[in-house]
């Protein structure tokens, strides 16, 4: 549901576009705004969006015939196809999207409510919706669907608000320099968070500290009395110069304005903490949902929310799709943290599977794809990762990917317990023989990796032989 002051006349005078339509049309309300022509309903207007695998110019047509106010088209699209100026509304533009942005700027304007952004190198909307559990304790809080956190994503979020809101709750995403300052212009945060600094996208920013550049644009354009939120136990952000009156950082080993003590980790790997005098379990798994739930009250906190509350809201958490799922087929545990990779959270995913405690004949055993758009660093990184299953003295390393063969020459050479595989249906074989009650498994890697095949592929395993033979030699 929208506001009622968006109307087609506003819209037209935020994008400063051209209206070839029914005058009386221009002061209704518009039912929403929509980028996805399959979705739209009569009365909402529809933003032709040009992107890499279609063009919504091809749709307009089909959109006005079913009944949308309007149809916002680039003016180079409507030359060569004048036509269309006898179906229907249109508003007319030099760039649909800088349009549909500019608008989406406009219309959050309207609302004189707080805004809290949140960015970092991975947590983002894990963070987000923490932030949110927290939040809803006491206000009515618009956020991002799912992890819409960019371009499209952020000014479609913004286009939901209405006079209910009270708080607007914004995950960002970037892996490009501009992105975050665009994206920080369309929100005008008053709050903006910097989970942490890591890898991620080191192919278009090089390095790590490209990364703290392109992360710092967030604050491009928050308010004159803007606050900067930031891990304190993250070593480059601790030592930034913030360029906001007001900073509040939040930490587990470091000092900090708001600190949380780790007191132990279940079979679950669901960790119960100390925080604002508070014995909290959380019920989300892994090391990483400690910093999740810490940077949530941090939020908290700006918001008077008590410490009672801040306990209920995360004590309530639930589980993002593939991030640290922990499911359970007889007596073997999966780790499913198959959403994406980064040596961030691949560090917090092994340091999980170490924390957990497993039955006298059980192993740790963690199977890693790529981690993918590592740039330079790619190697060394990679390298880490056999360093990290070392140190956390892990039973079985299996491999998998183009990148994870510097993993395995850093193993071989730590004399660890691993195989790579080029071959997923290898590896799942081999996973399957090797298997044995008491075991738990970690699966890790990049997006691009399609890790979670495999937790499938084990999963079918383990339903069709839920007592899993005893070991096979390597």
């Amino acid at each position: 549901m929208t506001d009622d002051r968006l109307t087609i006349a506003a819209i037209l005078s935020w994008t400063q576009g051209v209206w070839l339509g029914k005058t009386e049309t221009l002061q209704l309300p518009c039912a929403a705004i929509s980028t996805d022509s399959r979705t739209v309903q009569p009365g909402e207007v529809f933003v032709a969006l040009a992107g890499e695998r279609f063009n919504g110019h091809t749709f307009v047509e089909q959109v006005l015939k079913r009944g949308a106010a309007a149809a916002v088209v680039s003016r180079k699209w409507l030359e060569k196809n004048a036509h269309v100026k006898t179906l229907g509304n249109l508003l007319v533009v030099n760039d649909t999207l800088a349009a549909y942005q500019n608008a989406a700027a406009a219309y959050r304007q309207l609302f004189l409510i707080p805004a809290v952004a949140v960015t970092g190198s991975a947590g983002k909307t894990t963070t987000k919706e923490a932030i949110y559990a927290v939040l809803s304790q006491r206000f009515n809080v618009l956020r991002n669907k799912k992890s819409f956190n960019n371009h499209i994503g952020v000014p479609a979020t913004l286009f939901e608000l209405d006079k209910n809101h009270q708080i607007l709750l914004t995950e960002l995403g970037t892996n490009h320099f501009g992105e975050l300052d665009r994206l920080s212009y369309l929100v005008h945060p008053d709050m903006a968070m910097i989970t942490n600094i890591g890898h991620a996208h080191l192919a278009f920013f090089k390095d790590l500290q490209g990364v703290v550049r392109a992360k710092f644009e967030i604050f491009n354009h928050c308010a004159a009395d803007g606050l900067a939120l930031y891990n304190g136990d993250d070593a480059l952000l601790r030592v930034q110069n913030y360029p906001l009156p007001r900073t509040f950082s939040f930490a587990l080993r470091q000092a900090a304005a708001l600190k949380a003590e780790v007191i132990a980790c279940n079979e679950r790997a669901e960790y119960t903490i100390r925080l604002l005098g508070e014995t909290i379990q959380l019920p989300i798994s892994g090391h990483h949902n400690v910093y999740n739930a810490l940077a949530a009250a941090a939020i908290g906190v700006q918001f008077d929310i008590t410490a009672a509350e801040i306990k209920t809201a995360l004590q309530s958490l639930q589980p993002v799709e593939k991030r640290m799922q922990v499911v359970r087929a007889g007596d073997i545990l999966m780790l499913n943290d198959t959403y994406n990779a980064n040596p961030n959270s691949c560090g917090a995913a092994l340091h999980t599977l170490a924390d957990l405690s497993v039955t006298a004949n059980g192993r740790k055993i963690a199977v890693l794809g790529d981690m993918l758009e590592l740039g330079d660093v790619s190697v060394s990184e990679h390298r880490h990762l056999a360093e990290s299953v070392a140190e956390h003295k892990l039973d079985l390393l299996l491999l998998y990917g183009r990148e994870t063969q510097a993993t395995l020459e850093r193993a071989d050479e730590l004399h660890l317990e691993v195989l790579h595989f080029s071959d997923k249906e290898a590896l799942l074989a081999h996973l399957t023989a090797y298997i044995r009650p008491g075991d738990v498994v970690l699966f890790k890697g990049s997006r691009g990796m399609q890790m979670e095949t495999l937790v499938d592929g084990l999963s079918r395993f383990l339903e069709e032989n839920p007592d899993p033979d005893k070991p096979k030699p390597l």
